[in-house]
C-alpha cells in the first residue's frame, strides 16, 4: 500500500496531547483532468467533506490528468496499491467486473442520468452480490456507479428518416454500434479525439454520443443535425470506490463519513451532468444546430432493438460466465422504474434526489 501518511503531531504538540491518531492521505489517481465536471462538481466537494467530518483524520490527493493511472489500468492502480481510489470505466475491465460490464451492456435502457444513476447503485449495491464479489476478488470498495446524460445521433447533414440512416456511416461503440447496424447503417470505431475531424471531412456522417459533446469537443462547428430522441446511458462508471484492504483499515467513523457524504456527491454530479446538457443545447443551438424530432419509425426501431438486446446480452452474459442474466435484467428494470416513478417526486430539487439515494440506498449498505 502506497497512500502516504502523516503524522498529525510533533514537538510541543505532542506535549498538549498525549494521543494524537495518525492522519491517512488517500490518493485518488484518475485519467480524468482536475477540471473536469466529474472533478470540480463531485469528487472533491466529497473530498473536503469526508476531511471535515473526520477532523482531519482523513485527507485527499487528486492524482489527475492520468498522472498515476490512465482510464484503463485504473483498476489495476487500486488492485495493486499505487493508487487508494479512482473513476473506473467497467468496459476497460470486462473480465475483472464481469457483471457490472454486463450491466452496463443494457445501455438502451437508459433515457435520464438521474433515473439511471439511482438505478446501477441500487443494483449493484443492494440486489448484485457478484458484483461486490468481483469488485472484492480486485481489491475493490464499490461504492457508487454515475450514468451519463442520454446518447444521441449527432450529425453533419439532416437525416430525416429512418430510411435516410441506411448506409449512413455512424462512429458508434458497443451497444450503440450494435443499435447502428440494426437500424442498416454502418458503425466506424474511432475514438472520441477523432470523431470532430471525422465529422468535418465527411469520413462519418453522424457519432453517437450524449449531447455535451457539441461543446466539450466542439461538435457544433462540424455538425449542425441532431435527433433529438435519447438513445440509451452509458452506466458503467464507478466514481467513488477504495482499496479493499485501505477500507478495512478505517475506523467505523471514518467508514461512516465516506458513504455519508456519497449521496449528495451523486445528486451534485447527477444535477452537474443534467445542466451540462442543458448549456451544451443552448450553445449548439445559438449556433445554428437543429434538434430535430426523430422519425417515428425510428423510435419503433429503437423500442424493438431494447426488447432484442436482452436476448442478446443474455448470450453475451452466459459466455462471460455471469449466472443467472434473466433474473439481473428483470431486477434492474424494475429499479429503472422505481426511480423513475421517485423522480416524479423529487424533480429538480437535488437535496430530495439526494435524501432519496441515502434512503433508498446508503443507509443500507455497510
Amino acid at each position: 500500500m502506497k497512500h502516504a501518511i502523516r503524522i498529525a503531531a510533533a514537538g510541543a504538540a505532542v506535549a498538549l496531547a498525549p494521543m494524537i491518531a495518525e492522519a491517512k492521505t488517500l490518493t485518488y489517481g484518475t485519467y480524468l483532468s482536475a477540471r473536469h465536471a466529474t472533478n470540480v462538481a463531485s469528487v472533491i466537494p466529497w473530498m473536503r467533506a469526508v476531511e471535515k467530518d473526520t477532523g482531519g483524520s482523513l485527507t485527499f490527493e487528486l492524482a489527475a490528468d492520468g498522472t498515476l493511472v490512465s482510464g484503463r489500468d485504473s483498476l489495476q492502480g487500486i488492485r495493486d496499491g499505487l493508487i487508494d481510489m479512482s473513476t473506473i470505466v467497467d468496459f476497460y475491465t470486462p473480465n475483472d467486473l464481469k457483471t457490472s460490464t454486463i450491466l452496463t451492456e443494457l445501455a438502451m435502457l437508459g433515457s435520464d442520468a438521474a433515473v439511471m444513476t439511482a438505478a446501477i447503485n441500487e443494483m449493484q449495491l443492494l440486489n448484485c452480490p457478484s458484483c461486490l464479489k468481483e469488485g472484492e476478488d480486485n481489491n475493490l470498495k464499490i461504492m457508487a456507479v454515475y450514468a451519463s446524460s442520454p446518447y444521441h445521433l449527432i450529425c453533419n447533414k439532416p437525416f430525416e428518416t429512418l430510411e435516410s440512416l441506411k448506409g449512413a456511416r455512424i462512429r458508434a461503440t458497443g451497444a450503440w454500434a450494435v443499435f447502428a447496424t440494426s437500424i442498416g447503417a454502418t458503425p466506424v470505431n474511432i475514438t472520441s479525439g477523432e470523431q470532430y475531424e471525422a465529422l468535418q471531412r465527411g469520413q462519418v456522417d453522424c457519432t453517437l454520443i450524449n449531447v455535451p459533446a457539441l461543446t466539450n469537443y466542439s461538435l457544433y462547428e462540424v455538425a449542425k443535425y441532431v435527433v433529438d430522441l435519447p438513445i440509451g446511458t452509458f452506466h458503467g462508471a464507478h466514481v467513488f470506490n477504495l482499496n479493499s484492504s485501505v477500507w478495512e483499515g478505517l475506523s467505523d467513523e471514518e467508514k461512516k463519513a465516506f458513504i455519508g457524504n456519497i449521496p449528495q456527491a451523486m445528486a451534485n454530479l447527477t444535477e452537474g451532468a443534467i445542466a451540462e446538457d442543458a448549456h451544451a443545447r443552448k450553445v449548439a443551438t445559438d449556433a445554428g444546430v437543429v434538434f430535430a424530432e426523430p422519425d417515428p419509425a425510428l423510435v419503433k426501431a429503437l423500442e424493438t432493438f431494447k426488447h432484442d438486446e436482452l436476448k442478446r446480452i443474455g448470450e453475451l452474459a452466459g459466455s462471460r460466465g455471469v449466472e443467472e442474466p434473466e433474473a439481473l435484467f428483470a431486477k434492474f428494470q424494475e429499479l429503472i422504474t422505481k426511480w423513475d416513478g421517485v423522480m416524479t417526486q423529487t424533480g429538480d430539487d437535488w437535496s430530495k434526489y439526494a435524501t432519496a439515494l441515502k434512503t433508498e440506498i446508503y443507509d443500507k449498505i455497510d
